[in-house]
């Protein structure tokens, strides 16, 4: 009604308003256009233009990668992340997963993370996934599901992701002694970790190593735990 939404408006923030126009109702939001800030080989500082939900227009600073023309294309997203199931016919009860700990310089520390990366030109996900989970972690494995299109951070970037589930047999022979082929400018630990422990695992890794965990590993953990002390 009339008083909610003049209420709302009383208590939004000004911020970044370009436009005052009078409101008449609640509206879909929308996307009017996008200029170019900045950009470096890899990304692109953006200012986008849009309508809110009560018709006012305003502005917001967006990174978004410049590969993402190209890999949205093909696959929908910027790229994928890899959940890595490991089995083992002689222990059929017990599932590890794999995680990648490396620098990252935005945070300034090692993080810990599932495997990922960005979808090549005319790769699928699915295939991403497959070539990224080689060369990261030296396994090979069978995809079994991938989710749809995954936000990361959207207040800061329109940068999306596909989950990728990838069923990995530790017997088979191209499993047994996994080599790793990470680019010149990746420097990755691996991590093997049973997931019925993978919330006590990151926190004892964070208190050993300093390294932190990315938010979708962090939460994935904690939601999988819940998920057990339920059973």
């Amino acid at each position: 009604n009339r008083t909610f939404i003049m209420s709302a408006l009383n208590s939004a923030s000004s911020a970044g308003s370009i436009s005052s126009s009078p409101v008449t109702g609640v509206q879909k939001s929308e996307i009017l256009g996008r200029t170019e800030v900045a950009s470096t080989r890899w990304l692109s500082l953006q200012t986008v233009r849009y309508r809110d939900q009560f018709g006012r227009e305003r502005l917001w600073d967006v990174c978004t990668r410049t590969t993402r023309d190209a890999s949205i294309s093909s696959s929908g997203v910027d790229a994928v992340v890899i959940l890595a199931l490991l089995r083992s016919a002689s222990k059929p009860q017990d599932v590890d997963t794999l995680l990648v700990q490396q620098f990252r310089p935005p945070v300034g520390r090692e993080t810990l993370e599932l495997p990922a990366g960005l979808v090549d030109e005319g790769e699928s996900p699915e295939t991403a996934a497959l070539r990224e989970l080689k060369e990261e972690t030296g396994y090979t494995g069978t995809v079994t599901s991938c989710s749809g299109a995954i936000c990361m951070s959207p207040g800061l970037t329109d940068e999306s992701v596909k989950l990728v589930v990838v069923e990995v047999d530790v017997d088979a022979p191209e499993n047994l002694n996994p080599i790793q082929a990470p680019d010149d400018t990746e420097s990755i630990i691996l991590r093997h970790v049973p997931v019925k422990i993978l919330t006590s695992e990151l926190s004892r890794l964070e208190a050993e190593t300093g390294a932190m965990p990315i938010e979708g590993l962090y939460l994935f953990a904690i939601g999988l735990q819940m998920g057990l002390a339920i059973q």
